[in-house]
C-alpha cells in the first residue's frame, strides 16, 4: 500500500477528531501536500526538459539550414565577385604608345566601383571610372548595368556600331554622360553614380574628359607637377532630386599627355580610406605621393600607392571601394 493510501484511510476514519491526534493530523496533511507539490514540480520539470530538448533539436536544425544558406550566399557572392573582376580591363597593357595599370579592392565581396577601356577606332580609346552610391549587391548590379551600356557596340558610344573601326564615328564624353543621365534616373534605380569619361587619342596623347560628380582626374607630369582637372557636373541619377528643373550640361575639358605623362582615374575610396584611429588618408597625402613617384612607370606608381594605402590603414577594412586606373603615354 502507498503512503498516500495510508494517509487517506487515516483521514477518512474518525480518529483524527480527537485532540490527541490533531497534531499528527496536521503533520500528515503537511506531508501529503508536500508530496503532491513535489509530484507536480517533478511533472513540470519533466515537461520543461522535454520542451527544451525539442527546442534544442529544432534550433540545431534551423542553425544547420542557416549555415547552408549562408554558404550558398557566400558562394554566390564569390561567383559575382569573379564576374565583376572579369569585367575590369584585361590585356590592354600592350597598346601602342600606352601603358595601363589598375588596382581594385572592394569593401565588400562585390562593390559599386567599375572601370574599363574600350577601343573606339584605330586611334581612340574610351576610358571611364564610375562609383555607384552604396555598397554590396545593389550597387554592383547598377555598376554592371552601366558597364553593359558603355560597351561600344550598344550604340550609345559608337555612331555606327557593327562597322569597321576605320570608318567609325563616336559620341563625345559630354554626349555619353547626357545619355546616361537620361536613362539612369533615381526613381528607376533608386541609386546614383559618379563618373569620369575620357576619350584618348593614343597616337597624339590628346584627350577629352567629362565628369559627373566624380573626383577629378589627375595628370602626373614627367617633371613631378600635377595637373588636376575639374569635377564637372552633378552625379548621374540625381536629375529627379534636383530642386530646380533646369537643363544640366556636362562640360568637357581637353588636355594633352606628353611622353612620360600619366593620366590617373580613381574613386573617393582612395583618399577617404581610414586607419584604426579614424584618420583619413586624405587628398594632400595622396597627391604628394603621386608627385614623388612621377618619374616611375605607371605600374610602379599604382603598386606603391596601393601598398602605402594599405599600410596606412594598418589592417583596417576599407569602408568604401578602392579603385585606381592609370594610363601612361609613351613615345
Amino acid at each position: 500500500m502507498r503512503i498516500e493510501d495510508i494517509i487517506r484511510n487515516y483521514l477518512d476514519s474518525g480518529e483524527t477528531k480527537t485532540p490527541q491526534l490533531s497534531a499528527l493530523t496536521c503533520q500528515l496533511l503537511e506531508y501529503w501536500a508536500t508530496a503532491k507539490d513535489f509530484e507536480i514540480d517533478n511533472k513540470l520539470l519533466q515537461e520543461l526538459v522535454f520542451n527544451y530538448a525539442a527546442s534544442e533539436k529544432k534550433l540545431k536544425a534551423l542553425n544547420k539550414e542557416l549555415i547552408w544558406r549562408q554558404d550558398r550566399i557566400d558562394e554566390d557572392l564569390a561567383a559575382a565577385a569573379d564576374i565583376q573582376r572579369s569585367l575590369l580591363p584585361q590585356r590592354i597593357d600592350s597598346v601602342d604608345h600606352l601603358a595601363v595599370a589598375w588596382k581594385f579592392k572592394p569593401c565588400d565581396k562585390i562593390g559599386g566601383d567599375i572601370f574599363n577601356m574600350a577601343q573606339l577606332d584605330d586611334k581612340h580609346w574610351g576610358i571611364y571610372m564610375l562609383d555607384v552610391s552604396g555598397h554590396g549587391v545593389p550597387a554592383a548590379m547598377v555598376a554592371v548595368s552601366v558597364f553593359q551600356n558603355l560597351h561600344p557596340q550598344t550604340g550609345r558610344i559608337l555612331m555606327r556600331p557593327g562597322e569597321s573601326r576605320r570608318n567609325q564615328a563616336f559620341r563625345g564624353p559630354a554626349k555619353v554622360l547626357e545619355k546616361l543621365d537620361l536613362e539612369y534616373t533615381f526613381d528607376r534605380f533608386n541609386n546614383f553614380f559618379t563618373i569620369n569619361y575620357v576619350i584618348l587619342n593614343a597616337a597624339t596623347g590628346e584627350f577629352t574628359c567629362s565628369s559627373a560628380g566624380h573626383p577629378p582626374p589627375i595628370i602626373i607630369r614627367q617633371d613631378g607637377t600635377l595637373d588636376i582637372m575639374t569635377s564637372g557636373s552633378p552625379p548621374i541619377g540625381t536629375r529627379d532630386l534636383r530642386l530646380v528643373d533646369e537643363q544640366i550640361t556636362f562640360p568637357e575639358e581637353k588636355r594633352k599627355l606628353n611622353t612620360g605623362d600619366k593620366l590617373l582615374l580613381y574613386t573617393d575610396g582612395v583618399f577617404e580610406h581610414q586607419n584604426r584611429q579614424g584618420e583619413f588618408y586624405g587628398n594632400e597625402r595622396f597627391q604628394r605621393q603621386l608627385g614623388n613617384l612621377s618619374s616611375r612607370p605607371i605600374s610602379h606608381i599604382l603598386d606603391t600607392q596601393f601598398q602605402e594605402l594599405m599600410e596606412f590603414g594598418n589592417g583596417a577594412a576599407p569602408k568604401d571601394d578602392i579603385s585606381l586606373l592609370g594610363v601612361e603615354f609613351k613615345s
